[in-house]
This record gives C-alpha cells, sequence and structure tokens, in this order.
C-alpha cells in the first residue's frame, strides 16, 4: 500500500508543477489547443502565454504530440490550418505566436468550437478559458452536440469561484467524454509541493497523525480522483496496520511484532524526475 500511495503523491507533485499545473494532462497523439483571448483573459494572460510556451517545449515536442492552437476573441485566428508534427521550426514559430497574444474583445466560444472541431488532424480540443461564452451556454453545447465531431473536448478553467462558468465547462467535457481541468494557482500548487518534498512520508500518509499530510479538495478531474485514491489507499493502510498490529499483540512471539510498520524504509525511494510526460 505504501508503494502505490508513494507512487500516486510522486503523480500529485506531477500534477502541480510546470505547465500540468495549468493545463493538466495532454493525453492524445494529435491536439488544438483553443485559447480564449478575450478582454477577461488580461489578468492570467502572461502566465497563461509563458505556462503554453513551457507545454510546447517540455511535453508536445519531446512526446512528438501533432497540435494546432486557435486563438479566439472578437474572431478567431489559427496558428496554421490544422495540427502537425512538433518540428523544431514549427515549434519556435509557435513558441513565437504565443508570445505574441493580447488580450482584448468579446468571448466567441462556439465560432472558436466549430473551428477547432473541423480540424481533420486533431483528435481532440482543449479548451483553455476563464469564464463562459458571451452566447448562452446552451446554445453552446446545443452547437457542439449538432456538429457531432468525434473529437474530445477537455476544458480547462483559469479562474476560480464562477459556479455558472464551472458548470457550463463540466458539462461541455462530458458531452465529447472530455475532462475538466481547474488551474491550481500558483502559491498553492508551491506549497503543496513544497510539503510533499518536506514531509515525513510514512507519518504523512496516516490520516490520524499529527504529522498527516493535508489533501486539499480539487474541482478538476485529475487532481480530484488522484487524491480520493489517495485518502481511499489511507484508510486501507490504517486498516492493515491496526490488524497488524493486533496480530503482533496477540501472538506474542518476536516474528509478529517485527511485522509492525517500520517507517521510512517501507517506502520505496522514487526520483520524481524519473516521472514521465504523463505523469507515470
Amino acid at each position: 500500500t505504501l508503494y502505490v500511495i508513494s507512487r500516486y503523491l510522486s503523480r500529485w507533485r506531477w500534477l502541480l508543477l510546470g505547465p500540468h499545473r495549468v493545463f493538466g494532462t495532454i493525453l492524445e497523439p494529435a491536439i488544438v489547443l483553443c485559447v480564449d483571448t478575450s478582454g477577461s483573459m488580461v489578468t492570467v494572460m502572461e502566465e497563461m502565454k509563458r505556462e503554453l510556451i513551457a507545454l510546447i517545449w517540455t511535453v508536445l515536442k519531446p512526446n512528438n504530440i501533432k497540435f494546432n492552437i486557435l486563438q479566439f476573441a472578437i474572431v478567431v485566428t489559427k496558428f496554421q490550418e490544422e495540427a502537425s508534427d512538433p518540428t523544431l521550426d514549427m515549434c519556435k514559430a509557435a513558441a513565437k505566436f504565443v508570445g505574441e497574444l493580447q488580450a482584448g474583445g468579446n468571448t466567441c466560444t462556439i465560432d472558436a468550437l466549430n473551428a477547432a472541431l473541423s480540424d481533420s488532424e486533431a483528435v481532440a480540443t482543449y479548451l483553455i478559458t476563464d469564464g463562459k461564452p458571451d452566447t448562452s451556454c446552451k446554445a453552446v453545447l446545443d452547437k457542439v452536440a449538432s456538429i457531432g465531431s468525434r473529437q474530445k473536448i477537455h476544458t480547462i478553467f483559469l479562474s476560480q469561484g464562477d459556479k455558472e462558468a464551472i458548470s457550463f465547462l463540466k458539462k461541455l467535457r462530458k458531452e465529447t467524454g472530455g475532462r475538466y481541468h481547474c488551474c491550481v494557482e500558483g502559491f498553492e500548487g508551491n506549497v503543496v509541493s513544497h510539503q510533499l518534498l518536506s514531509s515525513d512520508l510514512p507519518a504523512s500518509l496516516q490520516g490520524d497523525s499529527e504529522k498527516s499530510l493535508e489533501i486539499p479538495d480539487y474541482s478538476g478531474d485529475d487532481l480530484r480522483l488522484l487524491s480520493r485514491e489517495i485518502k481511499r489507499a489511507r484508510r486501507f493502510m490504517a486498516n492493515s496496520q491496526k490488524y497488524r498490529d493486533l496480530l503482533a499483540v496477540h501472538s506474542g512471539t518476536q516474528e509478529m511484532a517485527n511485522l509492525k510498520l517500520q517507517g521510512a524504509e517501507m517506502v520505496p525511494k522514487i526520483n520524481p524526475d524519473a516521472v514521465s510526460a504523463f505523469g507515470v
């Protein structure tokens, strides 16, 4: 159980660092990054651009993921006509395209999704936005349903607290079999990552320990499911520890007493740098 939890924690840490903190996990071999550049994005634009460029160089190119970038505000602008191989020249041009993005105008989500879903090379669209569309949410959902694209739509929320926007993005991802990711704020991600690195791991895994590692509640699918699995494994480990201790007490033998958990030596050493681009 400790080995499983330690792997979970490695993936948790991975999801809280770098572009994964903002965009989650990229799973498909060919994608469209559909980027909201409307006026409301002005407060997060610089961070989003920085992390998007990092995503190109640390995830898309190393894993040979075909991609295209599409920005939308009043109008929709494509980086190129369709997703293509991440060559060096293409990635340089894409990074330049991202670096020149500016926030301003309305949010034409319907037009953006229509353009993204028409990309014949892509198998998934990642919608990156800070809120709901200017048109009705129902109109967008109906339009996506009418297109009937084979693409999944993964939704990435760059803001916090807008319940209506969150509800819309979750419905949109459910409509197409995609995933919802909520960007973890940089400070929060750094604090939790520090706890993962500095905590007394065996003690921190015990739910009733004074050193217990607190697991925040996340709304994004990846972190929410991962947190649930960690909590479930914690309960299993706590129960198995109780049964082991009872067995040791009632057996009265040194051999059974040695079954008690010995701490750090039971936890495998995992190099976080060895975790792949997919967090495993």
